[in-house]
C-alpha cells in the first residue's frame, strides 16, 4: 500500500534531492571574491581567471537519488525490491556525499584557500538515515505479512 510509513520517509528522500537543487554545497573565500558550489555550478565564479572542474557528477547523482527514491515509492507490492533498491539509493547517497567533499577539496587545495561546507552539503548523510528507516520499516511489514500467512 502506498500510503505506509515507508512512503513517507522516501517521499522525504526525494524532498531532500529536491532542496538539495536550491541551497548552496560549499562556499570559497578568495579575500575578496567569494563564490559558491551549488548542484550544477558555480556562483560568484564567472569573472574570476581560474579553472574549475566540471561538476555534473553531482547533479547526476543527485538527479538519480530523488529518482530512485520516488520509483522505490512505487514498488510498495514488491517489499524486497523496495529494500534492494533502497540499498542501491544508500549507496548513491554515498557517492554524492563523497564527490560534493571531493570536489570541494580540490577546489580548495587547488586555490590554497579554505572551503567552507554549507548546511546541504551534510544532506545526503540525513537521506540516508530517511532510507534506512524505510528499510526497517519494509522489514517490519515483509514479518507481519509472512506471520499472517503462517497462520492460515
Amino acid at each position: 500500500m502506498i500510503q505506509r510509513v515507508q512512503s513517507v520517509y522516501l517521499f522525504l528522500v526525494f524532498v531532500v534531492a529536491v532542496i538539495l537543487i536550491f541551497f548552496p554545497l560549499a562556499t570559497f573565500n578568495m579575500g575578496e571574491h567569494i563564490f559558491q558550489m551549488n548542484i550544477m555550478s558555480f556562483d560568484g565564479a564567472d569573472n574570476l581567471d581560474i579553472e574549475l572542474p566540471n561538476i555534473i557528477a553531482i547533479a547526476v547523482l543527485t538527479a538519480l537519488l530523488g529518482l530512485l527514491a520516488l520509483f522505490t515509492i512505487f514498488q510498495f507490492k514488491n517489499r524486497k525490491l523496495q529494500m534492494k533498491l533502497n540499498m542501491l539509493n544508500m549507496l548513491i547517497n554515498f557517492g554524492l556525499l563523497g564527490a560534493i567533499f571531493y570536489y570541494s577539496d580540490s577546489i580548495a587545495n587547488g586555490l590554497d584557500i579554505k572551503a567552507e561546507y554549507d548546511i546541504a552539503s551534510y544532506f545526503p548523510v540525513v537521506s540516508v538515515l530517511l532510507l534506512i528507516l524505510a528499510n526497517r520499516n519494509i522489514r517490519a511489514d515483509e514479518k507481519l505479512i509472512r506471520q499472517s500467512e503462517r497462520l492460515r
